[in-house]
């Protein structure tokens, strides 16, 4: 039986070492570096813009030390290079408030509409949103239009040693490894994904979600495996917000993403990158790895502002299999 390689048409891996030398790279990890040399006060565009999204393709994990975006707007401008940009006027629609004015800002940092630290407390939903973000996970992998990029700037950050790292893991690198009995199993499958399975798994004890069923709530479908168009690489697009399999018994569908996923959390694959000074930046493909914040002391007692931007997918995996309709319905103001 063909295997996913074998079966698509894929653009050829990418190599740094043919690209200009306008920006400086430094490897930390098969799938991560180090970039420096780009100025995010200017306009990106012709070879330069070539230049980054290389470099995009072949590392799913680039840093940016201290000199990454000075304002919300500078990191706006440099997102829209890569794609339209998610917002966060669903957010506002609901009634939630919002500590940044800019809509493509998620605020991810723990401070409150007040620019206090927020009193976990007092609010079990924001509790329960970091728990579900310290699983591993893909950005909107729960949406019926996914995200691609994701740039995450360090406004604020806690003493060294407090916590607040995030994590990164290969899912090309996992994939490859797998048995060809196990890639020729999971080529063409379907897989459901729901934001509110990661938040029972992350809050099993929490009321918000204790009479919630995840068969009942909103479900959308990605593809198991898939190619990583920019590298032409297959990879696997299994995360926490992944439940079960389209068109397979319940139960054996859940125990194979189960297996899948962790296969892809085998300490081989993982990087874990530590926040130095405000103003690093990292920018991250969630359709090549997988990523999740972890908990620490700063927590409820030292600022942490963190603000991202996400680039909608733009890959023909964009939308996976589901309505562009019915998010389009939901997207209108």
């Amino acid at each position: 039986m063909a295997t996913l390689t074998e079966t698509r048409t894929a653009p050829p891996t990418i190599s740094v070492a043919d690209r200009p030398l306008t920006l400086t790279i430094k490897p930390i990890a098969p799938f991560a570096a180090e970039l420096t040399g780009l100025d995010f006060s200017k306009p990106v565009s012709g070879s330069l813009l070539k230049e980054i999204n290389d470099i995009f393709a072949t590392y799913g994990v680039v840093i940016v030390r201290k000199n990454g975006p000075t304002t919300d707007d500078q990191l706006i401008q440099f997102a829209r290079h890569f794609g339209e940009l998610d917002s966060v006027s669903q957010h506002r629609k609901q009634g939630i408030g919002c500590r940044v004015p800019q809509d493509e800002i998620f605020d991810v940092g723990n401070l409150n509409g007040d620019n206090e630290i927020i009193d976990l407390s007092k609010d079990p939903g924001k509790v329960a949103s970091g728990n579900g973000n310290s699983l591993w996970h893909a950005d909107g992998s729960f949406n019926p239009r996914r995200t691609s990029l994701s740039m995450l700037r360090a406004v604020e950050l806690p003493p060294k040693g407090t916590g607040g790292e995030t994590e990164f893991l290969d899912c090309r690198a996992a994939y490859a490894d797998l048995s060809e009995e196990m890639k020729n199993k999971i080529d063409g499958l379907v897989a459901f994904h729901s934001l509110v399975h990661n938040r029972k798994v992350a809050n099993p004890d929490s009321p918000l979600f204790k009479d919630l069923e995840v068969l009942k709530s909103p479900l959308v479908k990605h593809k198991v495996a898939q190619i990583h168009e920019p590298s032409g690489r297959p990879t696997l697009y299994v995360t926490s917000y992944t439940h079960h399999i389209d068109g397979m018994d319940l139960e054996e569908g859940i125990e194979l993403v189960k297996e899948l996923f962790q296969h892809v959390q085998q300490d081989k694959y993982k990087i874990t990158h530590h926040w130095e000074e405000p103003g690093d930046l990292v920018i991250w493909d969630n359709t090549s790895v997988l990523h999740r914040a972890t908990h620490g002391a700063y927590e409820g007692k030292y600022r942490r502002d963190m603000r991202r931007v996400s680039v909608f997918d733009p890959s023909s995996y964009g939308f996976g299999l589901n309505s562009k309709e019915d998010y389009w319905k939901q997207a209108l103001p």
